[in-house]
């Protein structure tokens, strides 16, 4: 689980950032498939690139409001990669982002055949379907031993500025599956100007392509596209979809300068 090369073909993690509250249209998505490091590192860094980031001005300096507590999503992805099944066969994490929540599903439920809704999150008992996993986490600082995940990641989304009870992280599990829901701050709405977040967004290659094609033939079309790139027509209305997305948010936010800047 930790080699370069992992072996486990279901040592997967598919990520998507929908547009709306429901899965329709896919802003951005991505599969990766490796060791348990690298999909913890991929699993933050599409979070990073698909949340909001913003920030108030104070008198004295700014303060940072971001839609999720970092530490909490942290907490879920490794509550998630360590406590998974990894012998169902096909199975992968899967990491959904909306615009007022974002869920991790992972396959296998409570070890001990309990469900997580049922129970005090602080009375959980800490038991680990793969414990040497976790006893390398641990090491590696990533979590700790004592069952406290769940009420760490609570107590992280509590402390974000617009909190409130409604907001607070849900736990569900089934005999076949896990899934922590944490919800947005209220703050999404109101996180000063973007210019911040507009910088901090990130392009894949094939999307940057697609910019590159564009300005070039203002005329393209999808099929042109898809031929040129050798990918289907679905894949190139998905990035069009995405890039749509951004440059609704350049339109409707500003700063004071009217600049922004998108890597």
């Amino acid at each position: 689980m930790f080699a370069d090369d992992c072996p486990l073909f279901q040592s997967r993690l598919y990520c998507t950032r929908w547009d709306g509250e429901t899965k329709g249209d896919a802003i951005n998505d991505a599969e990766y498939t490796g060791n348990v490091l690298l999909l913890l590192r991929e699993a933050m860094n599409f979070v990073k690139s698909n949340t909001r980031k913003g920030w108030e001005k104070l008198p004295d300096g700014r303060k940072n409001k971001p839609e999720y507590a970092e530490r909490a999503v942290l907490e879920t992805m490794v509550n998630h990669f360590i406590h998974r099944d990894y012998t169902v066969i096909g199975g992968e994490v899967h990491l959904d982002i909306y615009d007022n929540r974002l869920v991790v599903t992972s396959p296998g439920g409570m070890y001990n055949g309990t469900l997580i809704q049922e129970q005090d999150i602080a009375d959980v008992s800490s038991e680990r379907r793969n414990p040497i996993l976790a006893n390398v986490m641990a090491q590696l600082d990533y979590m700790e031993k004592r069952g406290s995940g769940l009420t760490r990641i609570c107590k992280e989304t509590e402390a974000l500025s617009g909190y409130k009870e409604e907001l607070k992280p849900v736990f569900k599990s089934t005999t076949t599956q896990f899934q922590t829901i944490i919800y947005a701050s209220h703050n999404r709405q109101n996180v000063g100007d973007m210019s911040e977040t507009m910088s901090e967004i990130k392009l894949t290659e094939r999307q940057q392509y697609i910019i590159s094609l564009i300005k070039n033939v203002p005329t393209i079309n999808v099929k042109q596209m898809s031929e040129i790139m050798s990918v289907n027509k679905r894949t190139v209305e998905r990035d069009l979809t995405h890039l749509k997305k951004i440059g609704k948010l350049m339109r409707e936010g500003s700063n004071k300068d009217g600049i922004w800047v998108v890597i």
